[in-house]
């Protein structure tokens, strides 16, 4: 009898070039590494422009609040939540940001001891 087994993804997704993981970066954390290798993708090039154009729009949101009429009290509030928003996005961009500058002076020295 023949013994079945599933492929397990670790064995075939990330022994794929594009999707692995490089791990030559000394003193930096697995997270720092982990960001930079999404940072280094397309995807989220699309997806730093989609934030961007995110961010732009609620930049607009009180210009269409008071073009509507609205009160000076429904304005003050939209800033307050757009200001708070504003800064959950920037916070996503500096994490993968810092991470990625991490990385690379990681990787800097490392290439400086070699």
């Amino acid at each position: 009898m023949a013994v079945k087994q599933a492929i397990k993804p670790d064995n075939v997704f990330f022994s794929l070039p594009s999707l692995a993981i490089k791990k030559e970066a000394p003193g930096a954390t697995d997270d720092e590494v982990a960001l930079t290798a999404m940072a280094e993708t397309d995807g989220w090039a699309v997806l730093e422009g989609f934030i961007e154009n995110v961010s732009r729009d609620l930049d607009e949101a009180n210009g269409v609040a008071i073009g509507q009429g609205a009160s000076f009290e429904e304005i003050g509030k939209n800033t307050v939540v757009i200001s708070m928003a504003k800064g959950i996005i920037g916070k996503i961009l500096d994490k993968v940001n810092d991470a990625k500058e991490a990385v690379e002076n990681a990787r800097a020295i490392e290439q400086k001891r070699k």
